[in-house]
């Protein structure tokens, strides 16, 4: 029993590791390699809304107990946790951000060819995940003409996104350093 315990040990292991990934030491800096741009950017637009949350994570708990209590914390939730919204076109989310402590500020449109930068689809030596409850804070709007093209749920903390509106893959965004990028020119005024 030991030894197929062992064996599916090791073999989910191997199954789940990425054999062009370089591992680096606990305790190293990790130094970033150029990234490799595939495509063009993810969105084309003339103006990008930033939502912003300061949620604190002890609050976490209280987030799951409540959610079913009203359609208020059902919405903070769905927002904060989950995955509203599931796509463009739910434009009626953008109305009730505010009742749930979210910020709105527009994005100086001097960033955008930096913000170009982070939205486009690359190739990285090196992914990282991390494994931690996303607690997205910050949500991207970008427009074109008023019409929302797409919508970024951003977690800083664990690096991790919901990116809607775009054809490119986004299984690598933020890597190389871009989450840290995309967090200081947000909060650069």
């Amino acid at each position: 029993m030991k030894n197929i315990v062992l064996l599916l040990s090791i073999l989910l292991l191997g199954f789940n590791s990425k054999t062009n990934q370089k591992v680096t030491p606990i305790g190293e800096l990790v130094t970033y390699e150029k990234s490799i741009i595939t495509s063009k950017k993810y969105f084309n637009y003339d103006e990008i809304i930033h939502y912003k949350n300061d949620f604190k994570e002890k609050k976490i708990a209280q987030l799951y107990d409540n959610y079913e209590k009203s359609e208020k914390d059902s919405f903070r939730f769905g927002v904060i946790v989950g995955k509203i919204p599931k796509s463009i076109d739910e434009v009626g989310f953008l109305d009730k951000l505010e009742t749930i402590d979210y910020t709105k500020t527009s994005v100086d449109s001097k960033k955008f060819k930096q913000i170009d930068k982070i939205f486009t689809e690359k190739k990285h030596d090196q992914v990282f995940e991390l494994s931690c409850i996303y607690v997205y804070r910050d949500i991207l709007i970008f427009k074109k003409k008023s019409k929302i093209v797409g919508v970024a749920k951003i977690c800083f903390g664990c690096g991790a996104s919901i990116i809607l509106g775009t054809k490119s893959n986004t299984e690598e965004f933020g890597q190389s350093g871009d989450y840290e990028k995309l967090e200081k020119l947000l909060n650069d005024k």
